[in-house]
């Protein structure tokens, strides 16, 4: 199958290509920076579409399928969600309407479209979203603008927390737990869904080539985790003991101001910022992959033991760690 990809050269992205590869399929990327791209050692090199959402050489006319993973998720300036996330979106679905042959259009998103629980019952797909994050309501918006422009049947995969080799963003918290501290926000304790980044892409691939109809879903692992459980559970594999550190809520949100000054100042994006203590600050991010299962029989492979010691022997690997 003829396949386009957007963000192939990201994180998720990079995971979803190998793959794709590994089935068979003829893999196109749209590609903005090609430095990223010479980074990525895939098994063979991919077909390259050089420009970016808004614009780009002609698309190859015998795409099936697109999963469009190009998005930002973490903001320099105000209004860059929106530009890229929603917009970008938009642009893409329109440029995307005269390929006769497309099959599927799918869109990677975030639990932060939905939001968070009130409590740790899991969400459901069905219900109402209420994002509490800037990038949350992008993305919310970004859906939307898939359901309302998508030139071919779609689908939506929702992720939790996403890590395995490659995550720059799981990679920080392990070097603290690595200097002996677990960090915490609160004396609450606060309940997470996770997936490992290879069972996400099989997630991914199986709704993409299923004959299900407009559709969203979460995938993620059966059981969710408690904060401090991970960062022990990760503690343990990297042989250390952990002290927990509680961080008040005030400190937090100051630390996270100060983190907006500076990336304002240095114009580098960072993982915890003032949209970020925003979702932070909410104990309960658990979903339900129910849905996926029943309808599509996809069930994550990697238990999380295994897939925290592949991704902490990748950033050895790597001198990460």
């Amino acid at each position: 199958m003829n396949i386009l990809v957007t963000g192939g050269t990201g994180f998720v992205g990079r995971h979803l290509v190998e793959a794709l590869q590994a089935e068979g399929h003829r893999v196109h990327l749209l590609v903005r920076d090609e430095k990223r791209l010479a980074a990525c050692r895939f098994a063979s090199a991919p077909g390259l579409v050089r420009g970016d959402l808004f614009a780009s050489a002609p698309f190859p006319p015998g795409i099936e399928t697109v999963f469009h993973l190009a998005a930002v998720t973490k903001e320099l300036g105000a209004g860059e969600f929106e530009r890229v996330n929603v917009a970008g979106t938009g642009a893409l679905l329109e440029r995307l309407r005269p390929l006769p042959g497309l099959r599927r259009v799918l869109l990677l998103s975030s639990l932060a479209a939905a939001g968070p629980g009130r409590s740790a019952v899991p969400l459901q797909e069905s219900d109402p979203p209420s994002p509490v994050s800037r990038y949350g309501r992008s993305k919310l918006a970004q859906e939307r603008e898939l359901a309302g422009r998508s030139p071919a049947p779609w689908a939506v995969i929702r992720a939790p927390i996403v890590f395995g080799p490659g995550d720059m963003d799981m990679l920080d918290m392990l070097r603290i737990v690595a200097r002996g501290i677990a960090p915490r926000l609160g004396r609450a304790q606060r309940w997470y869904s996770l997936i490992y980044v290879k069972d996400l892409v099989r997630g991914m691939i199986a709704a993409a080539f299923s004959s299900c109809g407009n559709e969203t879903f979460y995938v993620a692992n059966p059981e969710p985790v408690e904060w401090q459980g991970l960062m022990a559970q990760a503690a343990r594999l990297l042989g250390k003991r952990a002290l927990p550190v509680t961080v008040p809520s005030a400190a937090a949100w100051l630390l996270a101001e100060l983190s907006e000054l500076r990336i304002r100042a240095l114009g580098r994006r960072a993982i915890f910022n003032r949209d970020k203590y925003d979702e932070m600050r909410h104990p309960f991010w658990v979903c339900s992959a129910a849905k996926i299962g029943s309808q599509l029989h996809f069930q994550p492979r990697v238990p999380l033991a295994a897939a925290l010691e592949e991704t902490l022997a990748w950033y050895r690997e790597s001198g990460l760690l």
